[in-house]
């Protein structure tokens, strides 16, 4: 992609950038001012990869090109600010959203592309194994409780929300959601945009959508005390709540509710089941497979795997020499059974809420990783990036 031809205007510029990235499926774009000019970086499956540097005569116009289209005051240089903007693009409309931050030798801009008309995934196109689906469908098809999907951001959390509703949809149910942004749209949901700079809170909207008679809810994060306890009362009056949470693994996002100060008791009454995850780069069918060394060899065997060959990228054409197309979710499924509930009125230890999880069956994020890369489907370096 080329963004640095100086007699190119900068309006057609910026126009052939935001169209290269969409057409590339990134998710973000950086523009990062440096000495040597405006540094754009495109986020694509999860990583990020240098485009053509804009030039320093180009650079600030570029900059406010961009501040110009999500209606940011370009004459405001020193604090950082947020807008949005709509992009037609092919046969759909585009939502993008700016954040501008101010530094050394300007102000960086990362743009977050959002295009609400993609197609929402099914569950059986997440990545999980059979046994792990019909777990998780029985989980989300009870008629109330709470489901918690957890992990780091960019890990996929809502996608997989975004499955479970369409899986449970049907014209019998009132589904809600709550969300910021809303990332998809799906014909027959009630989806609720949270908008703080009008009143619109998260614990506004909860309080008000229970007066909408839903089935269903669905609540873009649990982010403090009072949302959690909200939630909770939600789970334990009817209502079959999804949401999702910032922990590293399924044991310690119950850790976090308590943390925040969810009793146990309301857990135990609430809590339905906990899905931590991942996503990884899906290996291109270019992928050429190779001995395992005794390294790799041995931390294999540590966990439970003789498997002789591996899959490493290559790259073609196809995936841009990058040796890697799309992602895939790996998954950890902690369902709160009544030797979970047990588990939980005896101690709110994680050592102890973790080996009683595995006791019940539960796998780490880990194991069912290699179960992906002795398949080949990702490989052993892109699994220890994303599960160090």
């Amino acid at each position: 992609m080329s963004v640095s031809i100086p007699h190119v205007p900068v309006v057609d510029q910026v126009d052939a950038l935001l169209a290269s990235a969409i057409a590339q499926g990134a998710s973000d774009i950086h523009l990062q001012t440096c000495k040597q000019g405006l540094r754009v970086r495109l986020r694509i499956d999860g990583m990020l990869y240098d485009q053509q540097t804009i030039p320093v005569e180009l650079m600030h116009q570029v900059v406010a090109r961009i501040k110009v289209l999500a209606n940011i005051d370009i004459a405001q240089q020193r604090i950082p600010q947020d807008g949005k903007f709509q992009l037609p693009f092919e046969d759909r409309t585009i939502d993008i959203r700016v954040s501008t931050f101010p530094s050394l030798f300007g102000q960086n801009i990362a743009l977050r592309i959002l295009d609400q008309d993609k197609e929402v995934v099914t569950i059986e196109h997440l990545g999980m194994s059979p046994e792990l689906q019909e777990q998780f469908k029985t989980i989300i098809t009870q008629p109330q409780g709470l489901f918690l999907v957890t992990g780091p951001t960019g890990s996929g959390k809502t996608t997989t929300l975004y499955a479970a509703l369409l899986h449970i949809n049907s014209p019998e149910k009132n589904i809600i959601t709550l969300e910021d942004p809303i990332e998809y749209y799906v014909q027959g949901l009630t989806q609720g945009h949270i908008h703080p700079e009008a009143g619109f809170t998260f614990e506004k909207g909860m309080r008000h959508m229970l007066r909408q008679d839903p089935d269903i809810i669905m609540i873009g994060e649990i982010r403090d005390a009072q949302t959690a306890s909200i939630v909770m009362q939600a789970a334990m009056t009817g209502h079959l709540v999804l949401s999702t949470l910032h922990t590293n693994d399924a044991p310690t996002a119950v850790m976090r509710l308590m943390d925040i100060g969810v009793e146990p008791f309301l857990l135990t009454a609430s809590l339905s089941g906990v899905l931590a995850q991942r996503l990884a780069r899906t290996l291109c069918s270019c992928k050429r497979a190779r001995a395992v060394t005794q390294q790799e060899a041995d931390f294999l065997q540590q966990h439970g795997h003789t498997f002789k060959t591996l899959y490493e990228p290559v790259g073609c054409d196809a995936c841009m020499q990058i040796g890697y197309k799309g992602r895939t979710g790996i998954f950890q499924l902690l369902p709160i059974t009544d030797a979970m509930r047990a588990a939980l009125s005896t101690s709110q230890e994680l050592d102890y809420i973790r080996a009683q999880a595995h006791g019940i069956g539960m796998q780490s994020l880990l194991q069912d990783g290699l179960y992906k890369v002795a398949q080949g489907i990702i490989s052993l370096q892109d699994l220890l990036r994303v599960i160090p």
